[in-house]
């Protein structure tokens, strides 16, 4: 017994430390583009409360835009900065912690409340998914969404087994950080609900106390986020339209990586749950839970999106998903006599997946670092930009900013008391128009100074950057 559980502990330990070194390597290439630009904004740790939510609101300095997610993730992340310092990295480091820890917390439902022991496979494709690698480095909150969802889902399976009064308190306040952190997570407790339902028409069990707790968390959350509903509710359009490639993909290309390792795994998936619709309908084990939290999600999503007209089909709103449908695979795979063979060969397919794709992200981003890394060869340490106060704000924010003592002027502040300085300037950045204006310059970055002479120009795929020298009279 203490040898098996021994060799547990090392397993989880190896699968762990192996998903912090795939996401932590890739965190100095890794560079921020508009979204995270607004995420660093809005969590700078030197403006106070109210600041704070202004910003939120839309006040962005010299432009206006309104973050639609609510604010708790900002705050989280502007006591995090706070303590550890304000620099994108920073914000990184942040994600990819939730981000590495949602690989331990996966293997963990699967030995305890699932009985398995190729939690070491659901650990590894984990570990392995580009996906939720790359989101582990974005300054947003999905990998902290991940992580609230697993726990969430923990406590549920525990107040399930126990009536316990400590398990239901951190259940319910699990409850209300999930839901204040992404209402996009409702669906999670409707197919929890759904669970129940069951329970009570097949084996006549009742669980009053999770009854109570169900009407009150969303009466406390309504409560506690009374001023964002309020906000949102009557909002009928949003970033995240609806595809048509959705109804043959259902987010698998984008939850796994690419086209052909989404198909596969989609068909995969599928497949079990075709065969297996019988015994889900029948059965009530701890399975029909995943089953109806990814069934109400798509539902839910879809539906919301159709009727409302305020479009929520992003794969990362719902990026809690992917640790759930690998935990049910790998657990209807392991009932069928070439388990083992199934398993090899999605192993084979995910780290060829790996292998093609760990680089190739998804959002095209301007390579900030390389080029202040660059930059500061040349011994010019005076940066002007016309660029709005977000984007400011960020390579302000950025660690080789610092590293390299940078200063940064707007163009209308700028007092022309250097020698010579770099203007800086977005060129029709890949996050925003693709590759369709590769070789044409934005008007906005042909400019000149006066009493300065251009003497360099450097253009990269998203910044054009020219070099000025002061005119010697």
């Amino acid at each position: 017994m203490y040898k098996e559980l021994h060799k547990k502990y090392i397993i989880f330990f190896l699968i762990t430390t192996l998903a912090f070194i795939l996401r932590f390597y890739l965190l100095n290439d890794h560079n921020a583009w508009h979204d995270e630009w607004h995420t660093l904004y809005v969590s700078d740790p030197s403006i106070n409360f109210n600041e704070t939510i202004q910003r939120y609101l839309g006040d962005k300095g010299d432009t206006t835009l309104t973050e639609f997610y609510p604010v708790l993730y900002l705050f989280i992340l502007k006591f995090f900065f706070h303590l550890f310092g304000y620099h994108d990295d920073i914000g990184r480091v942040f994600s990819l912690i939730f981000g590495t820890l949602i690989i331990p917390l996966s293997m963990y439902i699967c030995v305890k409340y699932f009985k398995k022991e190729n939690y070491w496979f659901v650990g590894f494709l984990i570990t392995i998914n580009p996906f939720l690698i790359w989101q582990s480095l974005e300054i947003r909150a999905h990998s902290l969404l991940v992580f609230a969802s697993l726990i969430n889902l923990i406590f549920f399976f525990e107040i399930l087994k126990k009536n316990k009064l400590i398990i239901i308190f951190l259940y319910f306040l699990s409850s209300i950080f999930l839901l204040s952190l992404w209402p996009i997570s409702g669906p999670i407790f409707i197919g929890k609900s759904i669970y129940l339902f069951q329970q009570y028409i097949k084996n006549k069990k009742t669980f009053f106390h999770i009854y109570l707790l169900f009407i009150l968390i969303p009466i406390t959350y309504i409560l506690l986020n009374l001023d964002y509903l309020i906000l949102n509710i009557g909002r009928d359009y949003h970033y995240a339209a609806i595809s048509k490639s959705f109804f043959y993909n259902y987010h698998f290309r984008t939850f796994f990586g690419s086209i052909y390792t989404g198909g596969i795994f989609l068909i995969l998936f599928a497949t079990l749950i075709i065969i297996n619709l019988r015994s889900i309908l029948l059965n009530t084990n701890f399975d029909n839970i995943l089953f109806y939290i990814i069934f109400f999600t798509y539902g839910s999503t879809l539906i919301y999106s159709t009727v409302r007209g305020a479009d929520i089909m992003s794969p990362k709103y719902v990026i809690f998903l992917v640790p759930i449908i690998l935990i049910i695979i790998s657990n209807l795979i392991d009932n069928y006599r070439y388990k083992n063979i199934c398993m090899a060969f999605l192993i084979l397919v995910s780290l060829v997946n790996i292998y093609n794709n760990y680089y190739n992200w998804p959002i095209k981003r301007p390579n900030i670092k390389y080029i202040l890394s660059d930059l500061q060869s040349y011994k010019i340490k005076t940066i002007v930009s016309n660029e709005n106060d977000v984007f400011n704000n960020f390579l302000a924010s950025t660690y080789n900013y610092h590293k390299y003592n940078f200063r940064l002027f707007k163009k209308d502040e700028f007092k022309h008391n250097v020698n010579s300085f770099w203007f800086i300037c977005q060129n029709y950045p890949r996050y925003a128009y693709g590759n369709l204006k590769r070789n044409e310059i934005d008007p906005n970055c042909l400019i000149s100074f006066s009493d300065y002479k251009k003497t360099k120009t450097i253009k990269t795929k998203d910044m054009y950057i020219l070099q000025f020298e002061q005119i010697r009279k």
